[in-house]
């Protein structure tokens, strides 16, 4: 696969958590943190630390431009219920994307002198897998 550029990422999603997922028209950006924690079992006579992995913990950040005809974040968010995610980082590879399930929580940003813009977090809410 060769390098890309955001500018062709994707955020798609089910609101109802099944596997019909559709495109979030109004986003802009996503993040993804899958950072594991790393768990002290040094004993006694060992030279170092040592640490094990534990799991990871994937969540992250998703933001973008407020259209009133595409509030489906705030749907999630407003829900309190799981939705079905895929985060695609380039639609020219778009077998290769994160999925699962996840809770979302949103905002929303208006300033006097700028673009009204909505953001959210969202955190695992299942499993989540990297395809391919």
């Amino acid at each position: 696969m060769a390098r890309r550029h955001g500018k062709n990422g994707d955020v798609m999603m089910d609101p109802t958590g099944a596997s019909t997922l559709v495109r979030v028209t109004s986003l802009n950006s996503w993040t993804l943190d899958a950072a594991s924690d790393n768990v002290d079992v040094t004993c006694f006579g060992d030279t170092n630390k040592q640490y094990v992995k534990g799991l990871p913990d994937y969540k992250g950040e998703i933001g973008g431009v407020w259209d009133a005809a595409d509030v489906a974040i705030f749907d999630a968010a407003f829900a309190g219920t799981p939705v079905a995610l895929k985060l695609i980082p380039s639609t020219l590879d778009a077998t290769a994307f994160f999925s699962g399930l996840g809770y979302i929580d949103a905002g929303i940003d208006c300033p006097a002198d700028g673009a009204v813009t909505i953001s959210g977090t969202w955190v695992a809410a299942g499993n989540w897998t990297m395809a391919p």
